[in-house]
């Protein structure tokens, strides 16, 4: 029980990572077995951090590149930051390396990073194309199974559909979709936080260039990982708890662990030291209630506004209506009804909104319904 720090919303050291014991190893599997695996779970859910630790923990089996598609709005934006990501990795191997420098300036040497520039006499030649040459120099060389960890990919292709062409995001992901299955020794992992349903309908793209992916969820922590992440926690803040204090604070937080690191952060501000349930409660609410601080979490509601479009009033709506303090399930006949509220509903349960059994939802973590029904004034704090 090493104490932790509370650190919410940066890149933690993976020594201080709890838990994922069971996603870990199934994504070892499935990747050492061929698969392709796709991570889409909610922004702050730990997708990030978790790839991190993958790439640190299992590097004796595979040779791990993570590269963060943010911030990327064309295709030259795409194989640039591709092209810079591998060129400064001291694991890049000595043949990729090799041919890498046949497409482009200043990869020969890894102390030479963010500069990657196509060289002068293949710049008539497609970026796309020279994404996949670049990428399928992993596929031979080195020992160890190249891994390539792609993060934010929809975010990447959305960005490109809207500043380059639909039909120029939908080659993209063709182009991917080949190279996942065209290489031999090379596995992949596609994460992003923003849906792929979203992406596909501005790319006029089908599930058909992303159905080769295996689903890999995240979800909050299994209740033991989340209990020794609070503890660790509040070890980090020189908190001594009550008893029942630990599993009043992961009842609060679903388990997620940027809630969890949130209130551990806002009690090491109020300066609490012997802590009881009570406290813990305040400090959610505290949490959710200051502007400043719900910031890092305000994608909760906004990303509706963002992504639904002439269905967002819909989308609201079903989700008010979904709201229940025993966390019970809703019949759609219960549910607003509207032109196309089927089709909201799936794409609610996609974005990890909502869960679905037959005909009755209900919101998938008990935590974020709170959180939106006391942001939207539908229930007051206890």
């Amino acid at each position: 029980m090493e104490p932790i720090p509370p650190q919410p919303g940066n890149l933690r050291d993976p020594r201080y990572f709890v838990g994922r014991r069971r996603t870990t190893e199934q994504a070892r599997e499935r990747l050492l077995a061929g698969a392709s695996l796709s991570l889409s779970d909610p922004r702050r859910m730990g997708k990030t951090y978790w790839m991190h630790y993958f790439a640190t923990t299992q590097d004796k089996v595979f040779n791990p590149f993570i590269i963060d598609y943010e911030g990327v709005y064309t295709i030259e934006d795409f194989l640039r930051r591709t092209a810079e990501r591998l060129g400064s990795s001291r694991r890049l191997p000595s043949s990729a390396r090799k041919a890498m420098t046949l497409l482009f300036d200043s990869i020969d040497s890894v102390s030479i990073a963010g500069m990657a520039t196509v060289k002068s006499y293949h710049r008539q030649t497609s970026s796309l194309t020279l994404l996949e040459r670049t990428l399928r120099t992993l596929d031979t060389g080195g020992r160890t199974t190249p891994l390539v960890m792609m993060d934010e990919v929809p975010l990447a292709v959305g960005n490109i559909a809207t500043r380059q062409g639909a039909d120029v995001a939908a080659e993209l992901l063709q182009t991917l979709r080949a190279l996942r299955q065209g290489t031999t020794r090379v596995r992949w992992v596609v994460a992003g936080s923003v849906g792929f349903h979203h992406v596909l309908r501005t790319a006029g793209a089908t599930e058909g260039e992303l159905n080769d992916l295996e689903s890999l969820a995240l979800g909050p922590l299994q209740q033991e990982e989340a209990e020794e992440l609070a503890t660790r926690l509040l070890l980090g803040v020189r908190a001594t708890p009550e008893q029942g204090t630990v599993a009043e604070l992961v009842s609060l937080t679903s388990g997620i662990p940027f809630l969890l690191h949130k209130v551990a952060a806002l009690i090491d501000q109020q300066g609490l030291r012997s802590l009881d349930k009570q406290q813990v409660r305040e400090c959610f609410e505290d949490f959710i209630d200051d502007p400043d601080e719900f910031g890092w979490f305000g994608h909760l509601l906004t990303r509706v506004d963002r992504y639904y479009g002439q269905d967002t009033d819909t989308a609201q709506r079903i989700l008010d209506s979904a709201l229940r303090h025993d966390s019970s399930w809703t019949t759609v006949d219960d549910l607003p009804q509207a032109p196309g509220t089927m089709k909201v509903i799936d794409a609610l349960v996609s974005d990890h909104y909502l869960e679905a059994r037959g005909r009755s939802v209900r919101w998938r973590y008990p935590a974020l319904a709170y959180i939106w029904a006391r942001r939207r004034r539908t229930w007051d704090r206890p």
